[in-house]
């Protein structure tokens, strides 16, 4: 008999926890045992039930992060009074300032939403959930009863039916088994299998025949064509069938709908209150959860998803490997991909690709594996780049720059660009590439956006990293070609003119019968940098493009007293508990080998640092986010120390002051002397001491610290004259800073 999920709404109280929240089971991924969930509500003990009323709390925030908190708390009632809950001043104000006086105001909101309101920490979003849990279990809301009676096994969706009977080919397959299995024992190979590896010489056809036969079995030739319906499409066509037929329609109309309809909509639809509508969205949402996190084929199909995404995938990739989930839903209209993203929070699939587990997540290991990969200039391969997952090797570095040029960054090519925010930055990074000089106009042409050539003209002039080397060429300083013309410049043309590799004796012979020069100067500068002379073959020498893994050239980490600190701004995937990903130079202080994981000693327990995917990464945080109750956008500094031992600092609010705020954003002590603080700033990216004030600028400059260069700009007249400034320098333009350079 068919088994089906109704809703019966008397006004009960739940009896437990798992009637008030019929998502828990799905949520915490459990099979189909009990759990504390089926404990019942009314329980004595205030330990006991505020213990769950946490569990709630913590399951919601790291799984249902998408759901509105009506979702969440479907017996909630909209009218409730949120100013009668026991909560702290900090948690009634942030209720107050986002317009949320009664729980009706609430219930349209994303939990990502309200991780992500401005100001509030993990902490205060606990408490208002587990709040809201507390006032929801003692008001009237719908349980959940199946038909027949007798527990749903949800572990039975897609199993066949005919299990009394065995199939046709199983004979068969029998029978060709025994022919090889007594032919190996006949001529004294008990122990070798029967499939896979070479057949041993001298085997008779028929057993060749007997093992190609049994090769060549598809899921066709074992399988009917009733039980071939069952594939990731189907199994959600039955699932939502043991749904009440009105919870599966709401669900077509709201969860997995592209333009869902509105509860006051749905309500009108089906001649109940809104608030009706909401419960039993919620209630078939957790049942329908349930089936994507218990065991069975959907679980099943939902881990695989996860495994075979990483990182980031793209949506047809994966659709390749598993094309059932192209298949359409045809009871809710959408592909069996989008209900499954709809129901499995540990991923997100948007614009065609698939990401996990956010993407706000994802473009932040993509930044960070950029910042590693990229030369001085901010110029990456996408060859080298492993950032994209696909079974197609072939298109990995078109799909890397498509992903790139979804997350706003410029393609150049086979390169990508980090940093183009400035003129300048942008035409180095064009001349790297390039590797020969530009004229202005050249370099203009190469910008993705409108740019003059006077303007252009300025910045290259005003800035240090490049030299003009002819009335309308320039050049890259640190190539070392001198203005106008020289011996370096001549070199350089003759080795591109020649394909990047020139004989020694044609360049000899090219410069001496043109310039006045001889061959003897000719061979010293082929074989001083920028160029390198081997075996009679004049080229640039290599600069490499390898990821940076030295501690002292990573944006955002600095040196301290015993240890270094990481400066991070926290997300709403950190508030949730997912971990975060960290620049390669964690693994060498750490000495951490790919494929390891180490537990570093904090005030609140082992902090796991791990390097098991394509970038090391730190474990969760959550627990210094509650105990100090950290905000989403919040700056704050992940320090690891020389004991090998892990705290959590949240970084100084900046106040104005370029100095102070400078020494905020390297995670120093605030301090007016400005000798103090020079010091503190060179040591954190390890200088020496006595490093002018241009150099240490240009450092945090190339390492990718631009914050912070910006901000002591200001203070270098000081530090060079020793007079005060006035008034800081605010909002300088480009121009300004590099005539300042």
């Amino acid at each position: 008999m068919t088994e089906s999920i109704s809703f019966d709404f008397a006004d009960l109280r739940p009896r437990s926890w798992a009637d008030a929240f019929p998502w828990l089971a799905g949520a915490a991924g459990t099979g189909t045992g009990t759990g504390w969930w089926d404990a019942p509500i009314d329980n004595d003990d205030p330990v006991v039930r505020r213990s769950s009323l946490a569990k709630v709390s913590e399951l919601a925030m790291e799984r249902l992060t998408r759901w509105t908190i009506g979702q969440i708390f479907p017996g909630l009632s909209s009218d409730f009074d949120l100013l009668q809950l026991h909560l702290p001043a900090r948690a009634i104000n942030a209720l107050g300032r986002h317009g949320c006086g009664r729980s009706g105001d609430l219930m349209q909101i994303e939990l990502d939403q309200m991780l992500d309101w401005r100001g509030v920490g993990a902490g205060t979003v606990d408490e208002i959930l587990q709040a809201l849990a507390d006032v929801s279990t003692s008001l009237a809301t719908p349980t959940v009863t199946s038909s027949p009676s007798g527990p749903r096994k949800t572990h039975d969706v897609g199993a066949s039916s005919d299990k009394a009977r065995l199939p046709e080919w199983t004979s068969a397959l029998v029978d060709d088994l025994m022919l090889i299995a007594n032919w190996y024992r006949t001529v004294g190979l008990p122990g070798q299998t029967l499939l896979g590896g070479e057949l041993p010489p001298g085997t008779p056809s028929e057993i060749a025949k007997a093992r190609q036969r049994i090769e060549a079995l598809s899921t066709g030739s074992i399988l009917s064509d009733q039980q071939l319906q069952f594939d990731v499409a189907g199994l959600f066509e039955k699932a939502l069938s043991l749904l009440d037929p009105r919870a599966a329609q709401i669900l077509g109309q709201r969860l997995f709908a592209d333009e869902p309809m509105t509860l006051d909509e749905l309500g009108q639809t089906h001649n109940v209150t809104r608030e009706r509508i909401r419960q039993i969205e919620a209630k078939a949402r957790g049942a329908m959860l349930s089936f994507v996190s218990e065991e069975g084929p959907l679980a099943a199909v939902a881990a695989a998803a996860r495994g075979l995404i990483g990182t980031i995938r793209p949506l047809d990739d994966l659709l390749g490997l598993i094309p059932a989930l192209g298949r359409e839903v045809m009871s809710v209209g959408q592909p069996a991909w989008r209900v499954l993203d709809r129901l499995d929070d540990a991923y997100e699939i948007e614009d065609g690709w698939c990401v996990v587990p956010t993407v706000r997540e994802a473009e932040i290991v993509t930044q960070t594996l950029l910042q590693e990969g990229a030369d001085q200039y901010g110029v990456v391969r996408l060859d080298e780049l492993d950032l994209i997952e696909t079974s197609q090797r072939e298109r990995k570095a078109d799909l890397t720059a498509s992903w790139l040029a979804r997350c706003g960054y410029i393609i150049e090519g086979e390169f990508g660009l980090v940093r183009t925010s400035s003129v300048g930055d942008y035409a180095a990074a064009i001349l790297s590439i390039e590797g020969s000089p530009l004229s202005v106009q050249e370099v203009v042409d190469r910008f993705v956006f409108e740019r003059s050539t006077s303007s252009t003209r300025n910045a290259l002039a005003s800035d240090g990293r490049f030299e003009r080397v002819d009335r309308d060429q320039w050049a890259l300083k640190e190539w070392g070609m001198e203005a106008y013309s020289g011996i370096r410049s001549v070199i350089r043309q003759v080795v591109a003119r020649d394909g990047g590799r020139a004989r020694l004796d044609d360049v000899i012979e090219y410069i001496t019968a043109r310039y006045n020069v001889s061959g003897r100067s000719v061979i010293a500068y082929a074989g001083a940098a920028p160029f390198i002379t081997k075996n009679g073959v004049v080229q640039l020498a290599s600069a490499g493009r390898g990821p940076r893994k030295v501690p002292e050239r990573t944006s955002r980490l600095f040196r301290r007293n015993g240890g270094w600190a990481y400066r991070v701004r926290i997300s709403t995937d950190h508030l949730r508990g997912s971990g975060s990903v960290a620049p390669l130079a964690v693994a060498s202080i750490l000495n951490l080998q790919a494929g390891e994981t180490k537990q570093l000693d904090s005030p609140l327990g082992p902090q796991a640092v791990a390097w098991t995917g394509i970038q090391p990464s730190f474990g969760t945080i959550r627990r210094f986010l509650l105990d100090q109750n950290i905000a989403a956008g919040t700056e704050a500094f992940l320090v690891i120390y020389d004991d090998a031992t892990f705290n959590f600092e949240p970084a100084r609010a900046l106040v104005g002051d370029p100095l102070i705020d400078a020494l905020s954003l390297i995670g120093a002590a605030p301090t007016a002397d400005r000798e103090a603080a020079r010091l503190a700033l060179v040591r954190a990216i390890v200088l020496v001491d006595s490093s002018p004030v241009s150099s240490m600028i240009g450092a945090y400059r190339d390492r990718g610290d631009t914050d912070v260069a910006d901000l002591l700009l200001s203070e270098r007249e000081y530090w060079e004259t020793e007079h005060v400034p006035a008034s800081p320098i605010h909002g300088t333009s480009v121009d300004q800073i590099l005539d300042l350079l």
